[in-house]
């Protein structure tokens, strides 16, 4: 197909291409007179075309050629020149050679970096071709069969050969290295670098990671992924290699690589094959040299609704009610990495309907959600969660969602904004749900405040799932029995059995393969609010939610899971706490 004219409009192709017709092309354009926005992201939001629609228009405008994958036959010496996880990782499929350049068909068009960085792998001039993710996933999967080789077996040999001196590291020595810009940009642009990072990511995602850790020490440089709650180590680089690796991180999200005495953050959204992730990026100077712990981010969570997050339907149904009314707080409980956010976010996404007006203030903003106004905390500026929540309280919302409440401040004007007509979402670091009652009495928010708007509590924990193909069902020891706290009703059946991980291949060998979650629920009552006006103590608060509102406790929820053999009996007891009434 012949390539187009630059100069012609996003639209225009859309219409030519099929996509869309020219009555919603002039419908779109008079929105965009209204809004300002992209014509694209216009075209989007009205439903007429997809985003991948315009991203291949955008491609063909830039002077791209389209190319119909299924149609073509690719030459086998053509794709052993680019290797297969790097062709997985970008997304791309080389398609021929024309006068010394190899072109490659790209479902992503306008990742300009894409191009540099197969360039420097490959060592030649590498142009870009218009597909689209589907085809390019089907001709990736059809091409590069033959490549059979383990990530782990790439990222050894990649560890074999940075410790030899072709990439002459160990020689340069890293005083020649620190304020060099030019050096650190050269180094982190070398093809063994991008593959290795390349790889790092490629592992990360495959196995579903959620953190990914660069630690530098006085002799060692580990790189580490946090899997289902736990760190594991996937390779050592050699010490000279921290620097350029690190340097690599820092251009791929456009961080200052001179910059190695300050923390810096950044963000950055990375294709890795046909998933698109959101990685928070930080860095940290510590004693022997920096070290980055990036936070991957899943968009799945905010396509999810409440239902299915493990929740079970009695929890289920209280919540829908408390987050469904016209105003009050509902608030999620629990440690850092406990998944509060994932559980804001369902609930947000059971809520984000065309009538309603969400605003919410996060530090930082983890996902953007569409259709929801975001606003990101930067104290360093002054712009707080209390000074942002006032501004957002003039932008007329029917729903707040405040990443935390962390001082008085805040507490009180989620409280006035619950009072004034609003439901407010946020979260509070807290063990269990009694205690968020407690905690909110020690920040000094007054007693009849707390019950005038507080409409409900989640406290929760993630606990690692057994792996179905060797998990075992064994009948617990009196220790086990005790320290779990099973019922005596329970504990004196025979047929009583809980789980217990073991280890197989397919779950490498840990016994768990991904995480389940456990919740706990308090709604207030009349004599609930009695004893909050009290200042009952939290044990209080539970005995009587207990017995009088039917509340299960994070330790009787894990229970259960526990016996139905989804978690074992040593997550339970490692993630919950057991009280005695």
């Amino acid at each position: 197909m012949a390539i187009k004219n630059q100069e012609q409009q996003i639209g225009d192709l859309l219409v030519e291409q099929g996509v869309i017709t020219p009555l919603q092309l002039d419908e779109a354009l008079q929105r965009q007179r209204l809004t300002g926005d992209m014509i694209g992201r216009v075209l989007v939001s009205m439903e007429y075309c997809k985003e991948e629609d315009v991203i291949e228009a955008l491609g063909v405008q830039s002077g791209m050629e389209r190319v119909d994958l299924t149609k073509l036959k690719i030459n086998e010496e053509l794709i052993r020149k680019i290797p297969g996880d790097v062709a997985k990782f970008y997304n791309i499929i080389p398609i021929r050679e024309v006068d010394g350049a190899l072109i490659v068909a790209m479902a992503d068009p306008l990742n300009l970096q894409i191009l540099d960085d197969l360039g420097q792998i490959t060592g030649q001039e590498v142009r870009g071709a218009v597909s689209n993710q589907e085809d390019v996933s089907a001709a990736w999967k059809a091409n590069y069969a033959f490549e059979i080789d383990n990530i782990h077996e790439m990222l050894a040999s990649l560890e074999d050969l940075v410790g030899t001196k072709e990439l002459s590291l160990e020689e340069m020595g890293t005083q020649m290295l620190v304020g060099n810009t030019d050096n650190l940009t050269e180094l982190a642009q070398q093809p063994e670098v991008i593959k290795i990072v390349n790889l790092v990511f490629l592992e990360a995602v495959q196995k579903r990671a959620s953190d990914i850790h660069f630690e530098t020490f006085e002799n060692d440089f580990r790189i580490r992924i946090r899997i289902d709650g736990l760190l594991q180590e996937i390779v050592s680089p050699p010490k000279a290699m921290s620097i350029p690796l690190i340097s690599r991180v820092k251009i791929m999200c456009n961080m200052d690589i001179s910059e190695r005495r300050l923390p810096q953050d950044q963000r950055i959204e990375l294709k890795v094959g046909d998933t698109t992730i959101d990685i928070r990026v930080s860095t940290l100077p510590a004693l022997f040299g920096e070290c980055v712990v990036m936070r991957i981010l899943d968009r799945s969570a905010i396509k999810i609704g409440l239902s299915s997050l493990g929740i079970t339907d009695k929890i289920l149904k209280i919540i829908d009610m408390v987050i469904h009314k016209p105003n009050g707080i509902m608030l999620v409980t629990g440690p850092t990495g406990s998944g509060k956010t994932t559980t804001l976010y369902g609930c947000l996404a059971d809520l984000n309907t065309p009538d309603v007006k969400i605003i919410t203030t996060e530090d930082p903003v983890e996902l953007q959600i569409e259709q929801l106004v975001q606003c990101q905390v930067r104290e360093s500026i002054g712009l707080t969660f209390a000074s942002c929540l006032r501004a957002i309280l003039r932008q007329d919302p029917d729903i707040i969602m405040i990443g935390e409440i962390r001082d008085l401040e805040t507490a009180q004007i989620a409280i006035e904004a619950s009072l004034t007509g609003h439901m407010v979402l946020s979260t509070l670091h807290t063990n269990s749900a009694p205690e968020t009652v407690t905690r909110l009495l020690d920040m000094d928010v007054e007693p009849f405040l707390i019950t005038a708007s507080l409409e409900g509590v989640i406290a929760q924990r993630l606990m690692r799932r057994l792996c179905r193909d060797c998990k075992e069902m064994v009948v617990p020891s009196e220790e086990e029995i005790k320290e779990l706290g099973i019922p005596k009703q329970w504990a004196s059946d025979p047929k009583l059995r809980v789980g217990k991980s073991n280890g197989c291949p397919a779950c490498d060998y840990r016994g768990y393969t991904g995480r389940t979650g456990i919740y706990e629920m308090l709604t207030l009552d009349e004599g609930l609010g009695d004893l909050i006006l009290e200042r009952a103590m939290a044990f209080d608060i539970r005995r009587y939610a207990r017995k009088n509102m039917g509340m299960t406790t994070l330790r009787e929820e894990a229970i259960l899971q526990c016996v139905k053999g989804v978690t074992s009996a040593e997550e339970v007891i490692t993630h919950t706490d057991h009280f005695e009434d």
